[in-house]
């Protein structure tokens, strides 16, 4: 970019500026720097220019300061996100893993099962421990509506 040479005025005093910035934006900051001694000035009617100028530098300075710390504990905290996302894709990254050995169960299990539908009748048995009452449930009891407890 080149260096543009601009007149601007502030608290009546002529400055040359050099600056990458257009002249529009050079003349507005010398505006706002304008309005901020005019402010310093209505708060202390007696105050000079000078101590006017000085208040308002030490304004400027101060604005500054807090905008750093700003600037640092978001940082700070940008940070902290960041490793947050890194925990939280590393744990997302093992569930996903996990949740594929799991798929990968499911489908030995429903292999198993199938071979054990395909070949012989799968058949469960309960007993009552004290009363010694046997109930067994086959594929075929299941078909067939007869009443166990009959």
């Amino acid at each position: 970019m080149s260096k543009n040479k601009i007149k601007i005025v502030i608290a009546g005093n002529e400055f040359t500026v050099v600056t990458d910035e257009n002249e529009n934006s050079a003349v507005k900051t010398a505006e706002e720097v304008n309005e901020s001694i005019a402010e310093v000035q209505r708060a202390n009617p007696t105050a000079s220019v000078t101590a006017a100028v000085i208040l308002t530098a030490l304004n400027y300075c101060d604005t500054m300061h807090e905008m750093k710390k700003e600037a640092e504990q978001l940082q700070q905290r940008m940070k902290q996100c960041l490793d947050e996302n890194a925990e939280d894709k590393k744990t997302i990254s093992e569930l996903q893993r996990e949740n594929e050995k799991l798929r990968a169960d499911i489908d030995t299990y429903r292999k198993r099962l199938g071979e054990n539908l395909n070949g012989a009748p799968v058949s469960s048995s309960i007993r009552h421990p004290k009363k010694g009452i046997n109930f067994s449930v086959s594929e075929e009891a299941a078909e067939d509506e007869t009443d166990l407890f009959g």
